[in-house]
């Protein structure tokens, strides 16, 4: 029987940045080496540990990793190719017809149904809704029922598992203050912004209606995220300004699973467990549980607002996470992301699509606002800024005008006659990026500016 798991809604979509960037002048870093992924047996679900350990959560996170580093770019192909570990030991009838919300909770359980772990998720909310839509509340929506996943003796099927958690699960599931713990504890804790605990399979949560899944954090602190879209679409990005800060109350931002453990459940003599139910950690068990992305790192005296220090510096959310997560190696380098974020958008302006034309003004808008607050600092000598070059105005020009050579050229092999890059480029208030590289005035600027070091 081919099982199918149909997109019930299509979420209202945040930004997502489609552009991945190379660690530049950070610390030499020793690069750990990546788990090793189990085989798994065709079959049903069974479930042979009472809790996740450290080592399957670093599994977890490279099964993630492998998904994304392959290149597939829909849910359905991204599962049934060799991007997926255990491909070979699923059904032929088995997809993944997934957005983003659910394709978090579809990745999570399916990787536990191959590792025989135990799994529990919040199946119904309630909440004050805005017009009656729960993904969209002003306020924290509340976890009311839980689902644990129990053998009863004849094992789990994870088809009809994946099922429900699609048909249950969407991204008002994670419009939640992680503060709060009843009735029921809800799925995710917020972690405290620190190498470790931001990691593959980290979810992010954007209030306005995206989910999306980190797979890599690169040596200069840019967190990589995979994620899907209403039209079963995979695109990856980098965690930035396009994705907003968010009030507490609405839980946005950075989400890990909350660890948990089955008890009361039986031991067969082959070593698998049936019954018994599934405890959750509450937030003052987790070691890394904090709400500094909320809050800031630094106390203020009428508390009315976040702020973020790294070794002294004030830096905003975004600054802040990258150069925790970099120790403080981060840098920009606006020459080589202008490249690689134009090629990104080429692709998607060549599509067409409706969601292709919201993510391209969507990127082209982060595109500007990322350019213009980076020639900013290069004029106020932010050693941050890795440029080196004679001009920087031309730098940037040349770099734009090669790109859009390269989007005509691709785009003429397409058989489409016009440019899409510069059909799109100003369409929009905010998006003209070749007239924000013409404004550079970088003559008085140069003779200022001083090498960048690490």
């Amino acid at each position: 029987m081919r099982v199918a798991f149909v997109v019930v809604a299509a979420l209202a979509l945040a930004s997502c940045e489609t552009v991945e960037k190379v660690p530049v002048a950070a610390p030499v870093a020793v690069v750990p080496v990546r788990p090793v992924l189990a085989q798994a047996q065709p079959g049903p679900w069974r479930i042979r540990k009472t809790e996740w350990t450290d080592a399957d959560e670093k599994g977890f996170g490279e099964f993630i990793r492998e998904i994304a580093e392959s290149g597939c770019n829909t849910t359905v192909s991204c599962m049934q190719s060799a991007a997926n570990f255990y491909h070979d030991s699923d059904p032929a009838a088995l997809q993944f017809h997934a957005d983003c919300a659910k394709w978090v909770y579809m990745l999570r359980a399916y990787y536990a149904s191959k590792n025989g772990l135990p799994f529990s998720y919040v199946s119904k909310i309630t909440g004050i809704g805005n017009a009656g839509d729960l993904r969209f509340s002003p306020t924290s929506n509340t976890a009311l029922e839980r689902t644990d996943l129990v053998d009863t003796g004849a094992g789990i099927d994870t088809a009809s598992t994946l099922q429900h958690i699609h048909d249950q699960v969407y991204s008002a599931t994670y419009r939640m203050d992680p503060a709060a713990q009843y009735p029921v504890v809800q799925d995710f804790y917020s972690p405290k912004l620190q190498p470790g605990s931001i990691h593959a399979g980290t979810a992010i949560y954007d209030i306005t209606g995206h989910v999306m899944l980190v797979y890599d954090i690169t040596p200069d602190g840019s967190i990589r995220y995979m994620d899907a879209h209403p039209d079963e679409s995979v695109t990856h990005g980098n965690f930035g300004a396009h994705i907003p800060k968010s009030a507490i109350g609405l839980g946005g931002g950075f989400k890990n699973f909350r660890p948990l453990k089955l008890v009361g459940a039986m031991q067969l003599p082959d070593g698998t467990y049936i019954g018994g139910h599934v405890v959750l950690a509450g937030n003052d068990a987790i070691a890394d549980y904090s709400l500094e992305q909320y809050q800031g790192n630094v106390a203020t005296a009428d508390n009315a607002a976040s702020q973020f220090r790294y070794n002294n510096a004030p830096l905003d959310l975004y600054e802040y996470a990258r150069a925790s997560m970099s120790n403080g190696g981060f840098a920009f380098n606006p020459v080589y992301e202008l490249e690689v974020s134009l090629s990104a958008i080429c692709r998607d302006a060549m599509d067409g699509s409706r969601d292709a034309r919201k993510r391209v003004q969507s990127n082209l808008t982060t595109l500007y606002t990322d350019l213009s607050q980076n020639v900013d600092r290069w004029k106020q000598r932010d050693l941050r800024v890795a440029y080196h070059g004679i001009s920087f105005k031309e730098t940037l020009a040349k770099t734009y005008a090669d790109q859009e050579q390269a989007c005509l050229t691709t785009a003429a092999a397409a058989g489409q006659s016009r440019n899409p890059l510069a059909w799109y480029v100003r369409r929009w208030p905010g998006t003209d990026v070749p007239t924000l590289i013409a404004r550079i005035d970088d003559n008085a600027v140069f003779a200022q500016m001083r090498p960048v070091g690490y």
